[in-house]
């Protein structure tokens, strides 16, 4: 349960925009590295991370219609207001989280 709350809790960061520092509920500092770079900008960075955490999951990543970014992992989609156009790698970065807690609610 602490891990879930803990993955609920950044995913509410990241939702929220801004910088986003304590990524140690993803992993190691390898993990921690691809995810905080996923919530800068970078999409090399988020792809290492859902390969690392979600392997052989399926993945895509763009903007639809309205310019807003979308993620879906493994048919699991995101989209939302609070992530721009101009920010696709934290829409994956979501999703990525999303995936997780629904592993972790499995769990229990």
């Amino acid at each position: 349960m602490e891990r879930l709350d803990a993955l609920h809790d950044l995913l509410a960061k990241v939702k929220a925009g801004g910088d986003v520092y304590d990524f140690g509920v993803v992993g190691g500092p390898t993990l921690r590295g691809y995810a905080e770079g996923a919530c800068v900008g970078s999409l090399d960075a988020a792809k290492k991370l859902h390969e690392a955490v979600l392997p052989g999951w399926q993945w895509q990543v763009w903007v639809d219609h309205n310019g807003m970014a979308v993620a879906v992992v493994d048919g699991m989609e995101f989209s939302s207001p609070e992530v721009s156009h101009h920010d696709p790698s934290r829409a994956w970065l979501i999703a990525i989280l999303e995936a997780l807690i629904a592993m972790e609610e499995d769990k229990e």
